[in-house]
């Protein structure tokens, strides 16, 4: 499973909906956390915002950011200790490398819902606004990253509508055209709903156009990749054009 794009945590959140409801046993994990808070504790509701699920209980939620390398397995434990893991009378939900939060008020007291390619409250006139205002020196690619903007977007997201968009991913968000930006938006709330149907056959690496290909799909030109901190970036330089 890709955990680093936001529609693959909502998609594994939808498998995990059978346990709300329940009542949390006991949690346990590599993390330290108030233990005593989670006894007989009654799991109302399971969300995501971005890149974490947020598990809601009646006095606060914990929110949960799996990491590149990281993962969640149902039932089933990997040889090295689980960052944090929910046990149930007879199940247990185990996250692998991954942050933990536990937070005593409502995730949108914390989390601007606007900013989710996900969630029907995103504004992307907000974002706009945000990527001009607060982020004009920026690249492209480096804004579409940070999950204060965009949250949810990931490697293969941000490579595939800036593939659309036909915007380098260097260029300066300054020097982007005002309808190019509105339309990369576009492109990734429909990229990131796109997603979450291509997961339910396992097709998203298949389907995508340029993201771990060798050639562009339009004009057979050499695909680039550049890897910086395990995040890959791909680019065809003649389709996508470099706004300095």
């Amino acid at each position: 499973m890709i955990m680093t794009e936001g529609p693959s945590i909502l998609f594994i959140k939808n498998k995990l909906q059978r346990y709300k409801g329940k009542i949390v046993s006991k949690v346990s994990g590599t993390t330290q956390v108030d233990e005593s808070l989670f006894a007989h504790a009654l799991l109302i509701d399971i969300q995501t915002f971005g890149k974490n699920f947020l598990f809601l209980f009646k006095e606060f939620f914990v929110a949960i950011e799996v990491n590149l390398v990281g993962n969640v397995l149902v039932n089933k434990q990997k040889k090295v200790a689980a960052s944090f893991s929910y046990h149930f009378e007879e199940n247990e939900i185990n996250f692998y490398d991954s942050e933990i939060m536990i937070l005593k008020a409502k995730p949108s007291d914390y989390f601007n819902l606007k900013t989710d390619i996900s969630k029907s409250e995103f504004d992307a006139d907000f974002i706009l606004n945000e990527l001009r205002t607060n982020h004009a020196e920026e690249s492209i690619g480096d804004a579409l990253l940070n999950q204060k903007i965009l949250a949810g977007v990931g490697p293969i997201i941000r490579t595939e509508t800036l593939y659309h968009a036909k915007i380098h991913p260097d260029s300066l968000i300054k020097s982007i055209p005002e309808k190019k930006l509105i339309f990369l938006l576009k492109m990734i709330q429909d990229y990131a709903e796109e997603f979450l149907t291509l997961l339910k056959t396992s097709s998203v690496e298949k389907n995508a156009l340029i993201f771990e290909k060798k050639n562009c799909p339009k004009d057979k030109t050499p695909i680039l990749m550049e890897e910086i901190g395990n995040i890959k970036t791909y680019v065809c330089p003649k389709c996508q054009k470099f706004f300095t």
